[in-house]
């Protein structure tokens, strides 16, 4: 009896279809499906949860040996058994679907995210220099006409000196401020996604 063989043979006899054996495993449908087929061969971080899953040892998965000479126990019999105590990745643990997304593209998604991080930061820097050139430009039209140059912008006043309206203050305008989120938000992306990616890229042996 083949792994291909083995692994379909033992997920129906735990009364898994191949979505809920992937989600376990931490891969996609189309992966339990290429292996069921033997058009592909699951790693062996993945083999060791295969066996996990189902309750049976690696040595019989890869061996020849019929499922009748070491049956694996049914599902609500793997039910019973204690999850590892520990020795996986730490991208198991994560729930959802940044946990997928992990699982999924691995290192990849640390680049991905690194780089939107990268294009939110850009997007920021740029918000807040096309604001402030066209802050000074507003300023230097408007002291020009007739008003008054504050410290926190144009101050417009009368000629008894009452203030009438005031513009500039870049520093506490709306627009300043939401550039500084998006600065900060790229800049915490950007690093996470490099943590990421550098945490998960393949060692060398």
């Amino acid at each position: 009896m083949t792994l291909a063989e083995k692994i379909a043979w033992c997920r129906k006899r735990a009364g898994l279809s191949q979505e809920e054996l992937a989600e376990k495993v931490g891969v996609s449908r189309q992966a339990v499906s290429k292996w069921e087929l033997g058009d592909a061969m699951p790693e062996v971080g993945k083999l060791l949860q295969l066996a996990r899953t189902f309750g049976v040892t690696t040595d019989w998965l890869l061996g020849e040996d019929a499922p009748e000479e070491e049956a694996p126990p049914r599902r609500d019999e793997t039910a019973q058994t204690p999850p590892p105590a520990s020795g996986g990745s730490w991208v198991d643990s994560v729930p959802g679907v940044l946990g997928r997304l992990l699982r999924q593209y691995g290192w990849l998604f640390g680049v991905r995210l690194a780089l939107g991080g990268g294009l939110f930061t850009a997007m920021g820097i740029v918000m807040r220099a096309v604001f402030n050139s066209f802050d000074r430009s507003a300023a230097g039209m408007m002291s020009s006409l007739g008003g008054g140059l504050g410290g926190a912008g144009v101050v417009w006043t009368d000629e008894a000196g009452n203030i009438l309206s005031q513009t500039g203050g870049a520093a506490a305008s709306p627009i300043s401020i939401i550039s500084g989120f998006v600065i900060g938000l790229g800049v915490i992306t950007l690093v996470a996604g490099i943590v990421i990616a550098r945490s998960l890229y393949p060692k060398k042996r």
